[in-house]
């Protein structure tokens, strides 16, 4: 069912359901009681949840293009991967954990089931672990000052434990990014045909989207807007890996990049080497001579969507963590971006070079030399 593009941009996967380059919906989870789930929040939440997405994107939570070269997930929602190992795996690094945990939305604390045997289990294993998003249970923010920003959490993960008889504390907490892209033009026409396919065809909707899937998932879908992501993502999360174990602020900091977009900050951040640092931990290289500083509990984890797998909902893979911080991003940023930029300066691609042809587009006469004149 493979299908071969060369460019565009398509919807990839649609609630969940895994639908481009290869087509593998189950139409058992579209259709019916299914449509209009979301499977990542009803699985984190323990109950059929809808999708939280307007209806110009209902459903769409990954877009496949080709900007990096080959083509890629390109993840919009985070809630994507909310119920996936990143926050598990996120959640054990920020509080540097020998075994893995489980953190819960806070928001399921207001069943007295799921409370009674978190509490039990704060008592019995001394610590329990809980997370607050915008739809479960609301942003943690950080306050802006007259000299600072406000500085808004994606995800704010807790470590409660027991205080007292009876009582609890918050003992630390830390911050999981995740990071999606933005996206020119609308969703709307892909979300329409892929909606009106479905409720045209009933179960044959499979085939029939296998038969018209670059037009019905591609229509009217635009690049993603990289520049801007990585302005945005970039400056705040300078601020935020310097909060990484420093006094009473986060315990750690974990930006989670899909491979797309790592992929994409390459040329910003002027390619950097990754070596390992230690088991399941890589760090940007270290040139000889540098001076050591001490580690901060700050990473970025690098992960991808499978889209290779037969399963209908493709895996979340995470390929590493890599351990950063501020002071070696911007050396990158700042440092060896900008001295890439003065060595190709001196090339015939430089910026003078390409006024030149410019001109010469809007001013014919521009490259015309004047006649030499006869002695």
């Amino acid at each position: 069912m493979a299908k071969s593009e060369r460019g565009g941009n398509f919807v990839s996967e649609w609630f969940g359901q895994r639908i481009y380059p290869n087509v593998r919906l189950d139409i058992a989870a579209v259709s019916g009681s299914g449509f209009g789930q979301c499977p990542f929040l009803g699985d984190v939440l323990k109950a059929r949840t809808p999708c939280v997405k307007n209806t110009n994107s209902a459903g769409v939570c990954s877009i496949s293009s080709v900007s990096n070269g080959s083509r890629q997930d390109w993840l919009v929602c985070p809630y994507r991967v909310i119920s996936s190992d990143i926050v598990s795996k996120g959640c054990q690094r920020i509080f540097e954990l020998d075994h893995e945990v489980t953190p819960l939305p806070v928001s399921v604390l207001q069943n007295e089931g799921a409370l009674r045997d978190f509490v039990d289990r704060v008592r019995s294993d001394g610590s329990g672990y809980l997370f607050f998003q915008d739809k479960l249970g609301g942003e943690i923010s950080l306050p802006g000052t007259a000299r600072s920003p406000e500085l808004s959490f994606d995800i704010t993960l807790v470590e409660i434990r027991p205080d007292g008889p009876d009582g609890f504390s918050v003992s630390r907490y830390g911050i999981l990014e995740i990071q999606t892209m933005d996206y020119h033009g609308s969703y709307k026409s892909a979300v329409n045909n892929l909606r009106d396919g479905l409720r045209l065809h009933g179960k044959a909707f499979p085939a029939a989207l296998e038969t018209n899937l670059s037009r019905w998932a591609g229509e009217g879908i635009e690049g993603p807007n990289v520049a801007n992501v990585f302005k945005r993502t970039f400056y705040q999360m300078m601020l935020k890996f310097r909060m990484a174990g420093q006094g009473s602020a986060a315990a750690g900091i974990v930006l989670a990049l899909p491979r797309s977009v790592w992929d994409s900050w390459q040329p910003f951040l002027g390619a950097p080497e990754v070596e390992e640092e230690s088991t399941g931990i890589m760090r940007l290289h270290v040139l000889p001579g540098t001076a050591s500083e001490p580690p901060l509990n700050a990473f970025i984890c690098v992960f991808d969507l499978d889209s290779g797998d037969d399963k209908a909902v493709s895996p979340v893979r995470i390929e590493h963590f890599i351990r950063v911080s501020p002071e070696k991003l911007t050396h990158h940023a700042f440092t060896v971006v900008p001295a890439h930029i003065l060595q190709s300066l001196q090339t015939d691609e430089s910026v003078l070079a390409r006024i030149r042809v410019r001109l010469g587009v809007w001013w014919p006469a521009f490259h015309k030399r004047p006649a030499r004149r006869r002695r």
